[in-house]
């Protein structure tokens, strides 16, 4: 399993532009096979500051997230925004345990 976990910030006067980019990926990758979760959010106490959180099956499955139609969608609108920083880390998980659950 490979988990991708990250934030971006951006400028706050863009954190308004960045929501229907991010949306519309959301919905899109979701369908994709191979992917288990995908979500991004907004942090409560950080305006700017945006969450990112992946979960794929596997390395081809992302691989093949990276070379769709909605993942060039979305650079491109990243491109026009003002990124003041960002770090998205890939890790692999080969064992996985449960937590919580409902």
């Amino acid at each position: 399993m490979i988990f991708v976990q990250g934030w971006i910030r951006v400028s706050k006067h863009d954190l308004d532009e960045i929501v229907p980019a991010a949306s519309l990926m959301m919905i899109e990758t979701v369908k994709e096979p191979g992917c288990l979760h995908y979500s991004f959010a907004k942090d409560v106490s950080d305006s700017g500051l945006v969450h990112i959180s992946e979960r794929w099956d596997s390395q081809d499955s992302l691989n093949a997230h990276f070379q769709t139609q909605h993942m060039s969608h979305f650079n491109a609108a990243l491109s026009g925004l003002t990124i003041e920083a960002m770090d998205v880390r890939m890790y692999s998980g080969e064992e996985v345990k449960i937590m919580m659950q409902s």
